[in-house]
């Protein structure tokens, strides 16, 4: 019981607030998205209700009401949000071929979504408490499913989920790679937080996060996970406390792996002949994709459709109906085409950038070298994993890229506002 009245309490508090502060209707969009209440609490509440959807409409009218405010769609904001809406919209050309129509069709009703969202928090996240904010709501949102995911672990014994995911995100794979941009933003909160406790609540997540990911054995990600740490300490601010840390939490992470967790990583490296069948199919199945981007290089056969042609096009052929390419970049392009990947990659090439040049700034504020530090090491890590798995679908990166334009956006106001339109 108390399940149903604290998801409902929430969700009529966020689409009540989001009518006179539509950036409540953010916070709770992704809150609900990563928390996924109706699989936590699915013995008491029902598994197909659409609470996005109502946030998302909320937000939208509140958006309207208050007279579109927030921060101005310019520079990395603008860029951001063309590029993401051109995505969008061939998406929704190509969907009108679709070789797959029911496939294209779940698609396009969650992509919409997260376009339109991700948008609304680049216009909407537009303060610094604002920003703060989200990134602690991906981080305890996200974390709450971190601990249950360790708690079914250490009490009984074996990971369940490491061969079907978490909730309704898809896979391990899909789910290692939604937490990357996140336990980025915990570590981040980690590193630049004043207060001791804050830490230690941060880093606490964090680990549970890292954790999480040995937990469910996804090599690709434990490979996105290496590069976003790798990016992560090099941007980092290296005091003494931030590098005895760095080097606890490599220590502890090598402890916590244990022999299975480092053979199952260690075996993404060994030579061709000695890959298992998993890994050796993943170069099979992106041959296929590349086969059918090749083929239909404009607006591909729909998007989600590609799946219907990888097993024509797989080396040998391969007796199934439809099979995943495991692999972000194909997934569009064979759905969608070419230049919607191009799009695509620009929408999250744009806060990549944007971080790394502000990360090379010696005089920043700490909330903005937060979002920066998280949007950065976050983006090239989820990039790395999603190369192993997709993730078009999936709100974290989204949320991600968002926040770190947001937050490029409201730190170039407060610069042309003192008189200094660069930064």
């Amino acid at each position: 019981m108390l399940g149903p009245l604290f998801v409902f309490s929430l969700l009529a508090y966020v689409c009540i607030g989001s009518l006179s502060r539509p950036h409540i209707g953010i916070m709770g969009y992704y809150g609900f998205a990563l928390l996924q209440p109706e699989w936590n609490w699915r013995w008491s509440l029902p598994t197909d209700f659409q609470y996005q959807k109502y946030i998302a409409a909320s937000t939208l009218i509140g958006f309207l009401i208050a007279g579109m405010p927030g921060n101005r769609f310019v520079g990395p904001a603008w860029r951001a949000t063309a590029a993401i809406g051109v995505f969008l919209g061939i998406a929704y050309i190509s969907s009108l071929s679709t070789i797959a129509p029911s496939a294209t069709a779940f698609y396009m009703d969650v992509l919409w979504k997260c376009v339109f969202m991700a948008v609304m928090t680049i216009r909407l996240i537009d303060t610094p408490q604002k920003v703060t904010a989200l990134l602690w709501v991906l981080v305890l949102a996200q974390g709450y499913n971190a601990y249950q995911i360790n708690l079914q672990y250490f009490q009984d014994g074996f990971s369940a989920y490491a061969t079907r995911g978490f909730g309704a995100k898809g896979d391990n794979n899909l789910y290692s790679a939604l937490t990357i941009p996140i336990a980025t933003c915990s570590f981040a909160l980690a590193v630049y937080s004043t207060r001791k406790w804050v830490k230690m609540l941060a880093a606490g997540i964090g680990f549970l996060q890292l954790h999480q990911m040995m937990l469910l054995e996804s090599r690709g990600s434990m490979l996105g996970t290496l590069l976003a740490a790798a990016v992560f300490l090099w941007f980092m601010p290296k005091t003494r406390g931030t590098v005895s840390a760095a080097v606890a939490s490599a220590l502890l992470t090598a402890v916590l792996a244990g022999p299975p967790v480092v053979r199952e990583f260690m075996s993404s490296f060994v030579q061709d002949e000695q890959l298992d069948s998993s890994a050796a199919g993943r170069f099979s199945l992106w041959e296929a994709g590349y086969g059918i981007t090749k083929d239909y290089p404009l607006l591909g056969v729909g998007p989600f459709a590609g799946q219907y042609l990888i097993p024509t096009y797989y080396p040998g052929g391969m007796d199934a109906e439809l099979k995943g390419v495991h692999n972000l970049a194909f997934e569009i392009s064979t759905g969608c085409g070419v230049f919607a990947l191009l799009a695509y990659l620009y929408f999250y090439a744009v806060p990549v950038a944007t971080s790394f040049k502000l990360l090379r700034q010696r005089e920043l504020p700490i909330w903005l070298k937060t979002v920066s530090l998280s949007t950065l090491s976050g983006i090239v890590g989820y990039w790395a994993a999603s190369m192993f798995s997709s993730g078009a679908l999936l709100e974290s990166p989204y949320a991600c890229a968002a926040v770190g334009i947001a937050g490029a956006a409201v730190w170039q106001r407060q610069l042309c506002l003192e008189g200094d339109s660069e930064f």
